[in-house]
């Protein structure tokens, strides 16, 4: 089996492949199974027009499997052009890194803090909440970061 990268056509075509079957997504879009397993070939350049894209992601929400996967593929797509765009300057992968390794450390510090003394089942209150959702989404941000740097970088072709 391949590794396909995150956030790419597909990876997001494979997702909805592995939920639906091929034969579905082939049914969905009106092709041959043969074609989505070149969608979902990440060495293969055949992409769904948007048309069967929107038709894949659809029958992938309606079946309960979650946010649709090429449109946030191309949601992110769409960020890093403006992004691009407005002149941002390029991701240090390294700093990125380690602002991930913070931001877990602040998430674990937070829990053990509010915890200190008490029994596991007693339950956080709405501040405390809140508080350990906002250092949640802090890591996110920083773990796209990384994303985003190694998008950015060159890649070595053997």
């Amino acid at each position: 089996m391949k590794l396909r990268a995150p956030k790419r056509f597909a990876t997001a075509v494979t997702r909805i492949k592995n939920a639906l079957g091929e034969a579905k997504c082939a049914e969905i879009v009106g092709r041959s199974p043969s074609l989505i397993r070149k969608w979902a070939d990440p060495d293969h350049a055949s992409r769904p027009n948007l048309p069967q894209a929107l038709a894949l992601d659809v029958a992938f929400v309606e079946g309960g499997h979650g946010d649709a996967p090429i449109l946030a593929l191309y949601q992110n797509r769409l960020a890093r052009a403006v992004a691009i765009e407005t002149d941002q300057p390029p991701i240090d992968v390294v700093l990125a890194a380690l602002s991930v390794q913070a931001a877990v450390g602040d998430i674990s510090q937070t829990i053990v803090a509010k915890r200190a003394g008490e029994s596991v089942e007693s339950a956080f209150s709405p501040n405390e909440k809140n508080q350990i959702l906002n250092l949640l989404d802090r890591l996110q941000h920083q773990v796209s970061q990384i994303e985003e740097a190694l998008d950015d970088s060159p890649s070595l072709i053997n």
